[in-house]
């Protein structure tokens, strides 16, 4: 047999049906990130888009992983010893980016489990803002006074997330001290019409007042009114400007610590 025809017989039985497999393989690679693609795209509302390249790139590097160890195996090369080295590589890689890896696998818990979605008011880590993106890595919001604050996703996941915009109504909370002196019933009074003039509690469930405790200078009332979560803010400073003016046209005293002093 001549040179000739081993590389005959090498194209056709060797090099010929690896070329094959690689095309095959190609189309079915791109088949399959296609069915994906769709897949994810109905379950939108689901699993967060910004996860969606994070799956379609780990099914396609998979996909083609075993395409070319299949083009291997045909052209007679043992693959195992890639494996190897290949296992190797990666555990030297990830002992050395445990923490980034940390953060990667958070970020794809968070981007599943959607604790927070963009725009969203959170309280983690320290932190507090509006949720500006949500990256692999890390999440990026922006504070009251416009700071960019970028919290690594594995804080986030280890730590408690207070979402204060998830649900569509709050509650206002507010405690201010009147006088023993005071006509308590007037002043709750005061306090829950000053709520109504402002259009901004809801009805049901009402606003309510009531005695919170017997301090030492004062009787602390508490309020408690219901509005819409985007109306916090403007509910939540329009009663504290106006509590002190309500109370007092209704009579009722804001006192002041103070020590009663007598001598013998």
């Amino acid at each position: 047999m001549n040179w000739k025809d081993l590389s005959l017989e090498f194209l056709l039985k060797t090099l010929l049906p690896a070329v094959i497999v690689l095309i095959v393989g190609a189309i079915l690679v791109s088949a399959v990130l296609k069915v994906e693609r769709k897949l994810l795209d109905r379950q939108s509302s689901k699993v967060d888009p910004m996860l969606h390249g994070v799956i379609l790139k780990a099914t396609k590097i998979v996909l083609w992983i075993l395409v070319l160890l299949e083009v291997c195996r045909k052209l007679g090369v043992d693959a195992t010893s890639f494996l190897t080295v290949f296992a190797a590589c990666g555990a030297a890689v990830a002992l050395g980016l445990k923490d980034s890896l940390s953060n990667l696998a958070s970020g794809i818990l968070i981007m599943c489990t959607r604790p927070f979605v963009r725009g969203d008011y959170i309280i983690c880590a320290g932190s507090e803002g509006v949720v500006d993106s949500i990256d692999l890595l890390h999440t990026t919001i922006l504070t009251i006074d416009n700071k960019t604050v970028n919290i690594p996703n594995s804080q986030l996941t280890s730590n408690t997330i207070t979402n204060a915009t998830r649900q569509a109504t709050r509650r206002v909370d507010l405690t201010i001290g009147v006088s023993y002196h005071s006509n308590l019933d007037a002043a709750k009074k005061a306090l829950l019409d000053l709520s109504a003039r402002s259009g901004l509690f809801l009805d049901t469930p009402a606003a309510v007042c009531n005695v919170l405790d017997y301090a030492d200078s004062a009787v602390m009332l508490n309020f408690r009114g219901w509005c819409n979560t985007s109306d916090y803010w403007d509910a939540f400073f329009y009663m504290n400007n106006g509590m002190k003016d309500a109370l007092e046209s209704a009579g009722a005293e804001i006192p002041f610590p103070q020590l009663d002093i007598h001598q013998i």
